[in-house]
């Protein structure tokens, strides 16, 4: 690991490989660590960039709220940093919302972008199930342990077909979330971030190649939603991961990086 300073933060980042820099984004409360399936994988092809967003892992916790767009501007710093002048981006869930951000505000310094398991953001958003939201509330309660709420949430973010044949892979997932659990302030920092976000009404803007990808049973960002950034975004591309819930990646590693390599080296 090594950290570089951006403005006001400290920024936790890893590098493997060599070839085109990919920046690997993560959503809401991720760690780098999180990515390692697609890490050993798409370094044989790419220069991988993995990094803890700001809230945390070992990156700087803001004592002030902070926005999507200063996320997306944390990863242009750290381009900076790294003197990457333009890069592919993949990010999930949250990281969706940093990506788009990137190619909008940033577009210059995007080649091609991968949405997965997000969302434009807004009141159009297909929301998740009443009883998946109750969940969820549930286990954001800061007085259970940190095991105990990553145990709740299980249901909400990998697959049902994965939960029950998967059990070493489950338990290795349990491990990593709660070996990196977030502090409270770094939780509800990014949560306040992505809780206002929508850029619905300028999905038309964005002009780099975009491959939109979600797993079909997502019980927390509803498949829909990556239906209709596909049609939003010109020329998009929509793949859907069969038997696999919001985690896809990881539930699905072998099939997502071979998308991945194939979308990104076209």
């Amino acid at each position: 690991m090594a950290t570089v300073r951006v403005k006001d933060l400290q920024i936790a980042y890893d590098v493997d490989g060599r070839g085109e820099p990919v920046f690997l984004i993560g959503g809401f409360t991720m760690v780098k660590e999180s990515w390692e399936l697609q890490v050993a994988e798409l370094a044989k092809h790419f220069r991988v960039i993995t990094f803890d967003n700001r809230g945390v892992g070992e990156t700087t916790v803001p004592s002030e709220r902070f926005s999507i767009a200063e996320m997306a501007a944390d990863t242009v710093g750290l381009m900076d940093a790294l003197e990457i002048d333009s890069a592919h981006v993949f990010g999930v869930s949250m990281g969706g919302l940093i990506a788009q951000t990137l190619a909008l505000d940033h577009p210059d310094r995007v080649e091609k972008v991968v949405l997965g398991c997000t969302t434009h953001g807004g009141r159009h958003a297909v929301q998740p199930e009443k009883e998946v939201m109750q969940l969820l509330a549930k286990a954001s309660d800061p007085s259970i342990p940190a095991e105990e709420s990553v145990r709740m949430r299980l249901p909400t973010i990998l697959a049902e077909r994965f939960i029950r044949e998967e059990p070493e892979r489950l338990e290795e997932f349990v491990r990593v979330s709660v070996q990196h659990w977030p502090t409270p302030e770094g939780a509800a920092g990014q949560m306040g971030a992505l809780s206002v976000f929508n850029v619905k009404k300028r999905l038309g803007e964005i002009r780099c190649p975009v491959l939109v990808i979600t797993g079909v049973e997502d019980r927390m960002m509803p498949a829909e939603n990556s239906r209709l950034l596909a049609e939003g975004i010109d020329g998009a591309e929509l793949y859907l991961v069969e038997g696999a819930g919001h985690s896809f990646f990881f539930e699905k590693p072998d099939e997502v990086n071979r998308v991945l390599i194939e979308f990104l080296s076209k």
